[in-house]
Protein backbone atom coordinates (compact mmCIF):
# COMPACT_ATOMS: atom_id res chain seq x y z
CA UNK A 1 0.00 0.00 0.00
CA UNK A 2 2.85 2.22 0.50
CA UNK A 3 4.08 2.23 -2.66
CA UNK A 4 0.18 3.75 -3.95
CA UNK A 5 0.85 7.20 -5.06
CA UNK A 6 -1.49 9.40 -2.76
CA UNK A 7 -4.50 10.97 -4.98
CA UNK A 8 -3.83 14.74 -5.74
CA UNK A 9 -6.18 17.50 -4.72
CA UNK A 10 -7.30 19.36 -7.72
CA UNK A 11 -5.41 22.92 -6.05
CA UNK A 12 -2.41 20.68 -5.63
CA UNK A 13 -1.86 19.99 -9.27
CA UNK A 14 -2.56 23.77 -10.48
CA UNK A 15 0.34 24.52 -8.10
CA UNK A 16 2.58 21.84 -10.04
CA UNK A 17 2.56 19.66 -7.58
CA UNK A 18 3.31 21.47 -4.38
CA UNK A 19 1.36 19.96 -0.79
CA UNK A 20 -1.12 22.18 0.27
CA UNK A 21 0.30 22.54 3.76
CA UNK A 22 3.50 23.68 2.16
CA UNK A 23 1.43 26.29 0.10
CA UNK A 24 -0.64 27.49 3.29
CA UNK A 25 2.83 28.22 5.47
CA UNK A 26 4.21 29.85 1.94
CA UNK A 27 0.95 32.29 1.59
CA UNK A 28 1.06 32.44 5.82
CA UNK A 29 4.90 34.27 5.85
CA UNK A 30 3.60 36.14 2.85
CA UNK A 31 0.88 37.48 5.18
CA UNK A 32 2.90 37.90 8.29
CA UNK A 33 5.82 39.62 6.29
CA UNK A 34 2.74 42.22 5.02
CA UNK A 35 1.25 42.73 8.36
CA UNK A 36 4.54 43.64 9.49
CA UNK A 37 5.61 45.78 7.11
CA UNK A 38 6.34 48.56 9.03
CA UNK A 39 8.16 46.76 12.11
CA UNK A 40 10.24 45.42 8.81
CA UNK A 41 11.21 48.07 7.32
CA UNK A 42 14.91 49.22 9.22
CA UNK A 43 15.56 45.28 7.67
CA UNK A 44 14.70 46.13 4.35
CA UNK A 45 16.46 49.67 4.40
CA UNK A 46 20.07 47.89 5.85
CA UNK A 47 19.37 44.80 3.18
CA UNK A 48 19.72 47.89 0.08
CA UNK A 49 22.76 49.38 2.23
CA UNK A 50 23.90 45.91 2.25
CA UNK A 51 23.85 45.53 -1.42
CA UNK A 52 25.41 48.63 -2.02
CA UNK A 53 28.68 47.77 0.29
CA UNK A 54 28.86 43.63 -0.76
CA UNK A 55 31.20 44.58 -3.69
CA UNK A 56 33.46 46.32 -1.45
CA UNK A 57 33.08 43.75 0.80
CA UNK A 58 33.80 40.73 -1.16
CA UNK A 59 36.45 42.49 -2.81
CA UNK A 60 38.21 42.93 0.49
CA UNK A 61 37.40 39.84 1.42
CA UNK A 62 39.80 38.33 -1.12
CA UNK A 63 42.84 39.88 0.75
CA UNK A 64 41.79 40.06 4.39
CA UNK A 65 39.71 38.36 6.98
CA UNK A 66 36.01 39.12 6.33
CA UNK A 67 34.96 40.36 9.68
CA UNK A 68 38.16 42.60 9.08
CA UNK A 69 36.54 44.00 5.83
CA UNK A 70 33.47 44.49 7.51
CA UNK A 71 34.79 46.60 9.77
CA UNK A 72 36.47 48.85 7.41
CA UNK A 73 33.95 48.89 5.07
CA UNK A 74 31.31 50.12 7.20
CA UNK A 75 33.90 52.33 9.31
CA UNK A 76 34.90 53.87 5.49
CA UNK A 77 31.09 54.98 4.98
CA UNK A 78 30.05 56.42 7.97
CA UNK A 79 33.04 58.78 8.14
CA UNK A 80 32.27 59.32 4.47
CA UNK A 81 29.01 60.07 5.29
CA UNK A 82 29.55 62.23 8.50
CA UNK A 83 32.60 63.79 6.16
CA UNK A 84 29.58 65.01 4.08
CA UNK A 85 27.22 66.09 6.59
CA UNK A 86 29.77 68.17 8.91
CA UNK A 87 30.43 69.62 5.46
CA UNK A 88 26.98 70.50 4.19
CA UNK A 89 24.88 70.73 7.55
CA UNK A 90 26.38 74.14 8.48
CA UNK A 91 25.78 75.92 5.36
CA UNK A 92 22.04 74.16 4.44
CA UNK A 93 21.33 74.92 8.50
CA UNK A 94 22.08 78.78 8.29
CA UNK A 95 19.60 79.25 4.97
CA UNK A 96 16.84 76.97 7.15
CA UNK A 97 18.04 79.37 9.95
CA UNK A 98 17.22 82.18 8.05
CA UNK A 99 14.62 81.60 6.17
CA UNK A 100 12.48 80.37 9.52
CA UNK A 101 13.84 83.51 11.14
CA UNK A 102 11.92 85.68 7.82
CA UNK A 103 8.93 83.51 7.93
CA UNK A 104 7.20 86.00 9.55
CA UNK A 105 7.77 88.10 6.83
CA UNK A 106 7.19 85.35 4.23
CA UNK A 107 3.45 85.30 5.35
CA UNK A 108 2.97 89.08 5.59
CA UNK A 109 4.05 88.81 1.74
CA UNK A 110 1.78 86.04 0.70
CA UNK A 111 -1.06 87.45 2.56
CA UNK A 112 -0.79 90.70 0.85
CA UNK A 113 -0.93 88.73 -2.47
CA UNK A 114 -4.16 86.79 -1.22
CA UNK A 115 -5.79 90.18 0.20
CA UNK A 116 -8.03 91.40 -3.09
CA UNK A 117 -9.17 87.13 -3.05
CA UNK A 118 -10.29 87.52 0.47
CA UNK A 119 -12.05 90.87 0.19
CA UNK A 120 -14.24 89.06 -2.24
CA UNK A 121 -14.24 85.87 -0.57
CA UNK A 122 -14.75 86.07 2.71
CA UNK A 123 -15.74 82.64 3.47
CA UNK A 124 -12.15 81.11 2.87
CA UNK A 125 -10.35 84.27 5.18
CA UNK A 126 -10.72 81.89 8.43
CA UNK A 127 -9.14 79.05 6.35
CA UNK A 128 -6.74 81.38 4.93
CA UNK A 129 -5.02 82.17 8.36
CA UNK A 130 -5.57 78.79 9.67
CA UNK A 131 -3.21 77.64 6.72
CA UNK A 132 -0.60 80.52 7.48
CA UNK A 133 -0.81 79.77 11.55
CA UNK A 134 0.09 76.28 10.36
CA UNK A 135 3.35 77.54 9.03
CA UNK A 136 4.66 78.10 12.45
CA UNK A 137 7.71 76.04 13.05
CA UNK A 138 6.80 74.96 16.39
CA UNK A 139 3.51 74.10 15.34
CA UNK A 140 4.92 71.83 12.47
CA UNK A 141 6.79 70.16 15.17
CA UNK A 142 4.80 69.82 17.43
CA UNK A 143 2.52 68.47 15.01
CA UNK A 144 4.82 65.78 13.87
CA UNK A 145 5.32 64.66 17.45
CA UNK A 146 1.70 64.20 17.50
CA UNK A 147 1.61 62.60 14.27
CA UNK A 148 0.92 58.26 13.93
CA UNK A 149 0.75 56.69 17.74
CA UNK A 150 2.21 59.98 19.45
CA UNK A 151 5.51 59.87 21.74
CA UNK A 152 5.58 55.85 21.48
CA UNK A 153 5.54 55.49 17.82
CA UNK A 154 8.27 58.53 17.82
CA UNK A 155 10.38 56.42 20.10
CA UNK A 156 10.02 53.24 18.00
CA UNK A 157 11.15 54.99 15.12
CA UNK A 158 14.01 55.80 16.51
CA UNK A 159 14.90 52.56 17.81
CA UNK A 160 14.36 51.24 14.50
CA UNK A 161 16.87 53.75 13.00
CA UNK A 162 19.40 52.59 15.61
CA UNK A 163 18.84 48.72 14.54
CA UNK A 164 19.43 49.51 10.97
CA UNK A 165 23.74 49.47 11.09
CA UNK A 166 23.34 46.54 13.45
CA UNK A 167 20.92 44.23 11.06
CA UNK A 168 24.00 46.02 8.49
CA UNK A 169 27.01 44.23 9.97
CA UNK A 170 24.92 41.31 9.77
CA UNK A 171 23.91 41.29 6.54
CA UNK A 172 27.23 41.73 5.26
CA UNK A 173 29.13 39.12 7.24
CA UNK A 174 26.48 36.01 6.76
CA UNK A 175 25.39 37.13 3.60
CA UNK A 176 26.60 34.73 1.36
CA UNK A 177 25.86 32.08 3.84
CA UNK A 178 21.92 33.15 4.06
CA UNK A 179 21.87 33.17 0.72
CA UNK A 180 23.17 29.54 0.45
CA UNK A 181 20.54 28.62 3.00
CA UNK A 182 17.91 30.29 1.16
CA UNK A 183 18.94 28.49 -2.50
CA UNK A 184 18.91 24.75 -0.19
CA UNK A 185 15.15 25.68 0.40
CA UNK A 186 14.71 25.81 -3.59
CA UNK A 187 13.66 22.09 -5.43
CA UNK A 188 16.70 21.00 -7.54
CA UNK A 189 14.47 21.02 -11.09
CA UNK A 190 14.15 24.86 -10.49
CA UNK A 191 17.48 25.60 -9.13
CA UNK A 192 19.58 26.70 -12.22
CA UNK A 193 16.27 29.06 -13.36
CA UNK A 194 16.19 30.54 -9.86
CA UNK A 195 20.24 31.26 -9.84
CA UNK A 196 19.25 33.22 -13.98
CA UNK A 197 15.96 35.15 -12.36
CA UNK A 198 18.18 36.51 -9.11
CA UNK A 199 21.60 36.83 -11.81
CA UNK A 200 19.40 39.14 -13.94
CA UNK A 201 17.70 41.35 -10.65
CA UNK A 202 21.34 41.49 -9.11
CA UNK A 203 22.22 43.09 -12.79
CA UNK A 204 19.28 45.64 -13.49
CA UNK A 205 19.46 46.61 -9.51
CA UNK A 206 23.23 47.37 -9.22
CA UNK A 207 24.12 49.61 -11.99
CA UNK A 208 20.53 51.22 -11.18
CA UNK A 209 20.53 51.66 -7.26
CA UNK A 210 24.28 52.81 -7.52
CA UNK A 211 24.09 55.03 -10.52
CA UNK A 212 21.13 56.67 -9.26
CA UNK A 213 22.55 57.81 -6.24
CA UNK A 214 24.99 59.39 -8.12
CA UNK A 215 23.01 61.16 -9.89
CA UNK A 216 21.12 62.83 -6.99
CA UNK A 217 24.15 63.87 -5.75
CA UNK A 218 25.20 65.27 -8.89
CA UNK A 219 21.75 66.80 -9.47
CA UNK A 220 21.69 68.23 -6.18
CA UNK A 221 24.63 70.72 -6.98
CA UNK A 222 23.64 71.46 -10.60
CA UNK A 223 20.53 72.45 -9.14
CA UNK A 224 21.73 74.30 -6.08
CA UNK A 225 24.35 76.17 -8.68
CA UNK A 226 21.52 77.04 -10.94
CA UNK A 227 19.29 78.16 -8.57
CA UNK A 228 21.91 80.58 -6.84
CA UNK A 229 22.94 81.86 -9.73
CA UNK A 230 19.65 83.38 -10.68
CA UNK A 231 19.33 84.43 -7.30
CA UNK A 232 15.96 82.50 -6.04
CA UNK A 233 16.09 83.15 -2.04
CA UNK A 234 17.28 80.01 -0.54
CA UNK A 235 18.97 78.19 -3.40
CA UNK A 236 20.79 75.58 -1.64
CA UNK A 237 17.78 74.02 0.43
CA UNK A 238 15.61 74.03 -2.37
CA UNK A 239 18.27 72.43 -4.99
CA UNK A 240 19.29 70.10 -2.54
CA UNK A 241 15.75 68.88 -2.01
CA UNK A 242 15.15 68.41 -5.53
CA UNK A 243 18.39 66.92 -6.30
CA UNK A 244 18.03 64.32 -3.34
CA UNK A 245 14.60 63.77 -3.91
CA UNK A 246 15.11 62.77 -7.80
CA UNK A 247 15.24 59.12 -6.65
CA UNK A 248 11.65 59.39 -6.55
CA UNK A 249 10.77 60.39 -11.02
CA UNK A 250 8.91 63.11 -11.60
CA UNK A 251 9.05 64.71 -7.54
CA UNK A 252 12.16 67.40 -7.94
CA UNK A 253 9.46 69.69 -9.87
CA UNK A 254 7.03 69.33 -6.95
CA UNK A 255 9.78 69.60 -4.13
CA UNK A 256 12.29 72.16 -6.21
CA UNK A 257 10.58 73.87 -8.80
CA UNK A 258 7.07 74.88 -7.30
CA UNK A 259 8.34 76.28 -3.99
CA UNK A 260 11.12 78.42 -5.62
CA UNK A 261 8.34 79.73 -8.55
CA UNK A 262 6.11 80.70 -5.01
CA UNK A 263 8.81 82.44 -3.61
CA UNK A 264 10.08 84.63 -6.53
CA UNK A 265 5.95 85.97 -6.77
CA UNK A 266 5.70 87.00 -3.34
CA UNK A 267 8.82 89.20 -4.38
CA UNK A 268 6.68 90.17 -7.16
CA UNK A 269 8.95 88.47 -10.08
CA UNK A 270 7.72 89.15 -13.44
CA UNK A 271 6.38 86.41 -15.60
CA UNK A 272 9.89 86.88 -17.53
CA UNK A 273 11.74 85.76 -14.19
CA UNK A 274 9.51 83.24 -13.49
CA UNK A 275 9.46 81.71 -16.76
CA UNK A 276 13.92 81.94 -16.26
CA UNK A 277 13.32 79.98 -13.21
CA UNK A 278 11.19 77.45 -14.86
CA UNK A 279 13.11 77.05 -18.19
CA UNK A 280 16.64 76.62 -16.04
CA UNK A 281 15.59 74.06 -13.63
CA UNK A 282 13.65 72.23 -16.19
CA UNK A 283 16.72 72.80 -18.73
CA UNK A 284 18.83 71.37 -15.49
CA UNK A 285 16.57 68.93 -15.21
CA UNK A 286 17.46 67.72 -19.14
CA UNK A 287 20.77 67.07 -18.20
CA UNK A 288 19.83 64.39 -16.30
CA UNK A 289 17.06 62.86 -18.78
CA UNK A 290 19.16 63.30 -21.54
CA UNK A 291 22.85 62.35 -20.11
CA UNK A 292 23.21 61.43 -16.78
CA UNK A 293 21.04 58.90 -16.17
CA UNK A 294 21.27 56.90 -19.99
CA UNK A 295 25.09 57.33 -19.10
CA UNK A 296 25.04 56.54 -15.16
CA UNK A 297 22.47 54.50 -14.64
CA UNK A 298 21.87 53.32 -17.88
CA UNK A 299 18.80 51.11 -19.40
CA UNK A 300 19.22 49.18 -16.35
CA UNK A 301 15.47 49.55 -15.15
CA UNK A 302 14.07 48.57 -18.33
CA UNK A 303 10.35 50.15 -17.06
CA UNK A 304 8.06 51.96 -18.88
CA UNK A 305 6.65 55.47 -17.71
CA UNK A 306 3.52 53.44 -16.80
CA UNK A 307 5.23 50.82 -14.52
CA UNK A 308 7.24 53.51 -13.31
CA UNK A 309 3.91 55.16 -12.04
CA UNK A 310 1.99 52.36 -10.89
CA UNK A 311 5.13 51.63 -8.53
CA UNK A 312 5.22 55.27 -7.02
CA UNK A 313 1.60 54.91 -6.47
CA UNK A 314 1.19 51.11 -5.30
CA UNK A 315 4.32 51.27 -2.97
CA UNK A 316 3.86 54.91 -1.80
CA UNK A 317 0.51 53.90 -0.17
CA UNK A 318 1.89 50.67 1.33
CA UNK A 319 5.05 51.90 2.85
CA UNK A 320 4.64 55.53 2.43
CA UNK A 321 7.89 57.72 2.08
CA UNK A 322 10.09 54.64 1.60
CA UNK A 323 7.93 53.15 -0.43
CA UNK A 324 8.33 56.05 -2.90
CA UNK A 325 11.84 55.95 -2.40
CA UNK A 326 12.51 52.20 -3.31
CA UNK A 327 9.46 52.04 -5.76
CA UNK A 328 11.49 51.74 -8.51
CA UNK A 329 13.82 49.14 -7.44
CA UNK A 330 10.96 46.71 -6.21
CA UNK A 331 8.96 47.30 -9.67
CA UNK A 332 12.42 46.28 -11.50
CA UNK A 333 12.27 42.95 -8.95
CA UNK A 334 8.60 42.99 -9.54
CA UNK A 335 8.85 42.85 -13.11
CA UNK A 336 11.68 40.28 -13.50
CA UNK A 337 9.61 37.43 -11.41
CA UNK A 338 6.49 38.28 -13.15
CA UNK A 339 8.57 37.65 -16.76
CA UNK A 340 9.82 34.02 -15.91
CA UNK A 341 5.88 33.74 -14.76
CA UNK A 342 4.51 34.92 -18.10
CA UNK A 343 7.02 32.63 -19.91
CA UNK A 344 5.93 29.48 -17.90
CA UNK A 345 2.05 30.47 -18.58
CA UNK A 346 3.09 31.20 -22.36
CA UNK A 347 4.74 27.53 -22.48
CA UNK A 348 2.15 25.96 -20.76
CA UNK A 349 0.00 23.31 -22.90
CA UNK A 350 -2.93 24.95 -21.48
CA UNK A 351 -1.74 27.58 -23.36
CA UNK A 352 0.18 26.66 -26.70
CA UNK A 353 -2.78 23.44 -27.37
CA UNK A 354 -4.61 24.54 -30.27
CA UNK A 355 -7.46 22.04 -29.58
Amino acid sequence: MSDVPRPRHALEELLGGLPLRFTAIFLGLIVALWLLRQALMPFFVAMVLAYLLSPLVERLTKRVRRSFAVALVLFVSAASVIGLLVLILPFLSGQFARFFASLPLWQDLLMKKLDPFIQTHPAWAEKVRSAMNALDPAAALKGLLQAGSGLLGFILTGVTLILVPLILYHLLMDGPRMLTALEALVPPRFLDRSRGMISEIHQRLGGFIRGQIAVAFTMALLQSSALTILGVPYAWILGTLAGLFNVIPYSPYLVGLIPALILELLQGASGTRLGTVALTFAAVQAVEGLYLTPVWVGRASKLHPLEVLLALVAFGHWFGLLGLLFAVPLMVAVKVVFRVLLDDYQQHPWFTETV
